[in-house]
């Protein structure tokens, strides 16, 4: 792929198909937040044969408004589906929730 192909690829959107995007809103400040997070990067591969998720993502969030920690744990299975989702602090939303605001 040369160099122009990778700027196209970019504008184009063919990006989006390895970011998984998030919306979640702080309980102590109710702000919301949008989260993006990279297959390749910050997904983690499930190596565990006696767990049913084949990747997860375990962060803590920061709401940079009240200084909360938000800690979120999801789990996909092999198509990043989310089949088991945690979360402390906070909730997850919609997008539609999050473009309201």
């Amino acid at each position: 792929m040369g160099l122009l192909d990778t700027i196209k690829s970019i504008f184009s959107g063919n990006q989006n198909k390895k970011i998984i995007d998030f919306y979640v809103e702080d309980k102590q400040c109710s702000k919301q937040m949008k989260l993006l997070f990279r297959k390749s990067y910050d997904i983690q591969k499930v190596y565990a044969e006696d767990r049913e998720a084949d990747y997860e993502i375990k962060k803590v969030i920061v709401c940079d408004n009240c200084y909360n920690k938000i800690d979120l744990h999801l789990e996909f299975d092999k198509r990043y589906n989310i089949i088991n989702q945690e979360i402390k602090s906070g909730k997850i939303i919609s997008k539609e929730e999050f473009e309201k605001n």
